[in-house]
């Protein structure tokens, strides 16, 4: 007769109906966790692209500005440019919640008229909560600014929602201070983000230009690694389960004793 022997295990119990159910939640879960290092990794690579072309745009020479906001918007954003024209409204706004050098402070934005009459936004530069501090008026000559054409900034989900009233923004949604505008004359969809000059120390003014966020690739390579690790562990750790459940399930069965055995023990009990 077939024995089985210690140790040995039973996986009859993967048939059963609870496990077949924890069978799909595991694979549900280890190709979520799988799925989502392909995220990262495919964030990853937009993230690269992306920063192929901001690099590409924000490198000299300067393009011409008038020129520049005859292409389609979704080629403008990082765009080098300067240009000549004069300043017809300043300090019309203030973007809220920002900080500079470890300084809270708020943005400074100006109107912009270029020589051929289109106007537009432009960030002139942070300027600290401290009052006390000078800030400077926009040059009432023609001037040439050089700077970067930036998108217009929309809100978020969970972004704070701009009232439409007063002079202080929580962003630079061109839409939303066109509206406060006195002379109604249309701004650029885009807005203006002055480059900064070089100055030195003691030299130094306010509004102060704001420099570009620094490129970089992101965590999306180390987020990837670490939901593949966790696709791994998990994988591991339900296959030990397993088997340790089969292991468990299999108890021990003692051969059956031979005829002769048998006899023998019969006459040792008489």
């Amino acid at each position: 007769m077939t024995t089985k022997k210690a140790g040995s295990a039973d996986w009859s119990f993967l048939r059963r109906p609870f496990w077949i159910f924890s069978h799909l939640f595991a694979a549900a879960v280890v190709l979520s966790f799988v799925l989502l290092g392909f995220w990262q990794l495919g964030r990853y690579h937009e993230r690269v692209d992306h920063n192929t072309v901001v690099a590409s745009r924000i490198a000299p020479p300067a393009v011409d500005l008038g020129l520049a906001l005859g292409q389609p918007q979704d080629q403008l954003d990082y765009q080098l440019v300067a240009g000549r024209g004069r300043y017809v409204a300043d300090d019309v706004v203030r973007v809220a919640n920002r900080s500079q050098g470890g300084v809270a402070g708020q943005y400074l934005v100006s109107v912009f008229r270029l020589d051929d009459g289109r106007q537009l936004l432009v960030n002139r530069g942070f300027v600290p909560l401290d009052q006390d501090v000078p800030v400077l008026a926009a040059p009432a000559d023609e001037v040439t600014v050089e700077g970067w054409l930036r998108a217009s900034v929309t809100r978020e989900r969970f972004g704070a929602t701009d009232t439409g009233q007063g002079t202080v923004v929580p962003r630079l949604d061109v839409a939303a201070i066109q509206a406060r505008l006195d002379d109604g004359d249309p701004v650029e969809p885009v807005w203006l983000q002055v480059a900064p000059t070089g100055r030195s120390a003691a030299e130094a003014t306010f509004p102060d230009p704001v420099p570009l966020p620094e490129l970089s690739d992101g965590p999306h390579l180390g987020y990837m690694g670490q939901w593949w690790i966790f696709a791994t562990l998990g994988l591991v750790f339900y296959l030990a389960l397993l088997r340790r459940t089969a292991r468990r399930g299999a108890a021990p069965i003692a051969p059956l004793a031979s005829d002769e055995e048998q006899a023998k023990s019969g006459a040792q009990r008489s």
